[in-house]
């Protein structure tokens, strides 16, 4: 698996990508990206803050800290997340995170631990490995200069996107494509608190057309309306974050152009 905050960097054909749903580094928020660019691939999504909802929570310097962990823990299982995952240096691990877990009454079946542990070659940190662990890890992020870039790559179980059956199944991430011609309106159902964004891509350059052009209308017991939201394929995806995820159910798109331009878009 890899992962990055630049976009430019991830290698094609891998079986695994991660990427981050906040963050301002880079091309962060970037886990769009990767769904978009590897849809055939595992996706796994990354949070810096507790207060994001992710499949990671990034535990380490100017991210999440280890008291985050059973709070944010419980709110990714309540909202359908399977075996949620906890990201940080072994050390950290070892020393916080797992004694965390512990006080939290939080089984070690129903977590995966994802530590970072470079230096010492292609492992799964745990007893038997590194040492550094005093239990076997589910995946170990073991390099930050994969294939010569600045990539991340990580060893991961055979059983690492395996939901547990003694928990509720992952949230599917939710994708489409709008509704084609002019003034077609496209609405979109959100489940509240499982989603931060919305993310809109176009292939207008393909067909030599010009960007497609949406009205974005937002509802979480107001309306939140971007009246003009340009996508154009040569810019990547073109983004809006929810004002108040906890509460957003409703997304209704309209298309101002001559809606010849197919667009796509995935809820994160």
């Amino acid at each position: 698996m890899y992962d990055t905050a630049l976009n430019d960097q991830f290698p094609r054909g891998a079986q695994a990508y991660a990427a981050y749903v906040d963050g301002s580094l880079g091309n962060q928020p970037n886990y769009a990206y990767i769904v978009t660019a590897f849809p055939t691939a595992q996706h796994l999504s990354i949070a810096l803050f507790a207060a994001d909802n992710a499949d990671v929570l990034d535990v380490e310097p100017g991210a999440a800290n280890p008291s985050d962990v059973p709070a944010w823990y419980a709110r990714q299982v309540k909202r359908g997340i399977a075996r949620p995952v906890v990201y940080a240096n072994v050390s950290t691990m070892n020393a916080s995170i797992l004694p965390v877990l512990s006080q939290a009454g939080i089984p070690r079946a129903n977590v995966r631990l994802w530590t970072a542990h470079y230096d010492v070659g292609e492992h799964i940190c745990g007893p038997g490995t590194c040492g550094s662990l005093t239990m076997n890890a589910d995946g170990t992020q073991w390099t930050p200069t994969a294939l010569g870039l600045v990539l991340d790559q990580s060893l991961l179980l055979d059983n690492f996107f395996t939901n547990n059956p003694a928990v509720t199944t992952e949230a599917e991430l939710q994708s489409g494509q709008l509704n084609p011609g002019k003034s077609a309106v496209t609405a979109i159902a959100v489940p509240p608190g499982t989603a931060h964004h919305i993310a809109f891509g176009a292939d207008n350059s393909v067909k030599g057309l010009p960007p497609a052009q949406l009205r974005v209308a937002i509802f979480d017991t107001t309306w939140h309306i971007t009246k003009s939201l340009l996508v154009e394929s040569g810019k990547g995806l073109a983004v809006i974050p929810f004002p108040d995820p906890s509460k957003t159910g409703v997304i209704s798109v309209v298309r101002t152009d001559a809606g010849a331009v197919s667009v796509g878009y995935v809820v994160y």
